[in-house]
């Protein structure tokens, strides 16, 4: 939810001494509480009746939806199991073979051809799987069934920050690009591995006063634009774990072009991440380092960690993943792990890397499969360095191309 105001987006906010909102909150987060070990479908019945009563008080208008967000975010604290340990599909299977087996269609009482009941079937059932009650497990995969197994509880006031701070990410959904102008106090470092951890499509320019890093926005993207949304929006928490930082972002808002600016200093905004392992993404940068540290020979190649910043004059940069080493001549070597990438991203890193060869910096790029491009850009791309792969970027695959050209 968000106002447009002169061509500019401004995300609906719950302020954190408003009463009423505070109510609200309470309500939700003690609503999950008690709830703890019983079925979802009891917890959903509730909250219903509570967004009736308490919905309209909050906002004639949007209390409804208000009250269902901050129950979303109250899910992410939420751990739910099944009832039983006992697999539903195959107790359902088995009594449907049993009843497709009957002469005539199972009943609470014996038919004409003394053909098994109903009951027959379920001890039947109950007998080959240690099931106590077939009927009442048959179908506990459904979601209503599962219970509330374990729940994070927040407290009010943190509840309504992570709302202000979600109705942003909401926005960057429908976002063609973001800027972030990172000030030189910033912590860059840490910035940088939230884009690198997230996968996201950057280009990086050193600047005076710190660095200016531009993000594509999923709306830039042909395809996968719904799960590059959601890593564009998990990167937000992470920039607001420095300052000083400015953001702009251009969003294509219900038909119109809008603007969303927020900066460190106004916007009050405050992140529930701890560390990037909140973040909650597979790091194939970790995958690969394992796999390297575990692969029998690597020759003369050690692993390093990346620079944190390869400036490329006049006015670009990379931020390499890895650094390799070959001991016997002293050559280096870095590795760039890409995430998402798009082939106009492709071809503008195949011009970075021939800049980077011209001032002695040899760098090897390594793509997934995964987002693939027109076989013509690829085979280019690959000519220039490149390493395709597909889940897992394998040690054997860097190590053939660390050995192309070793001298």
């Amino acid at each position: 939810m968000a106002r447009l105001v002169r061509g500019k987006l401004v995300p609906h906010r719950l302020a954190s001494e408003n009463g009423r909102a505070l109510e609200v909150a309470g309500a939700l987060v003690n609503l999950y509480a008690d709830h703890v070990g019983e079925p979802r479908v009891q917890l959903e019945g509730e909250l219903a009746l509570l967004e009736e009563e308490l919905g309209p008080r909050l906002d004639s208008r949007r209390g409804f939806k208000i009250l269902r967000a901050l129950a979303k975010l109250l899910e992410e604290k939420s751990a739910w199991a099944p009832p039983t340990e006992a697999d539903p599909y195959t107790l359902r299977t088995r009594i449907f073979e049993l009843a497709a087996a009957m002469p005539e269609f199972p009943s609470s009482e014996g038919g004409l051809l003394a053909a098994g009941t109903r009951e027959d079937v379920l001890l039947q059932v109950a007998r080959e799987t240690s099931a106590g009650n077939p009927t009442a497990l048959m179908y506990a995969d459904r979601q209503g069934a599962q219970l509330l197994a374990e729940f994070e509880k927040p407290s009010p006031e943190d509840l309504i920050t992570r709302y202000n701070v979600a109705q942003v990410q909401g926005v960057l959904y429908s976002a063609k690009d973001l800027s972030v102008e990172l000030g030189e106090a910033a912590d860059a470092r840490l910035v940088f591995h939230y884009v690198k951890l997230l996968g996201l499509i950057y280009r990086l320019e050193p600047t005076k006063k710190g660095y200016h890093l531009l993000l594509d926005g999923p709306l830039s993207l042909f395809g996968g634009t719904r799960k590059y949304g959601l890593r564009l929006a998990k990167f937000l928490p992470g920039l607001l774990l420095t300052s000083p930082w400015k953001l702009h972002a251009n969003v294509s808002w219900k038909g119109r072009e809008a603007v969303l600016e927020l900066d460190s200093k106004t916007s009050e905004f405050v992140s529930h991440y701890k560390g990037p392992a909140d973040v909650g993404e597979d790091d194939v940068r970790e995958a690969f380092s394992r796999a390297w540290s575990r692969a029998k020979d690597t020759r003369d190649w050690e692993l390093e960690p990346g620079a944190s910043i390869l400036p490329l004059p006049p006015k670009t940069a990379l931020v390499p993943d890895f650094a390799f080493r070959n001991v016997v001549t002293g050559e280096k070597v870095h590795l760039e792990i890409l995430g998402f990438w798009s082939e106009r991203y492709l071809v503008e890193r195949v011009a970075l890397l021939r800049e980077a060869a011209k001032r002695g910096h040899r760098v090897l790029i390594a793509t997934p499969e995964s987002l693939s491009t027109s076989p013509e850009t690829l085979s280019t791309a690959t000519q220039g360095e490149f390493i395709p792969f597909k889940n897992r970027l394998d040690a054997k695959s860097v190590l053939t191309a660390l050995k192309s050209r070793e001298k």
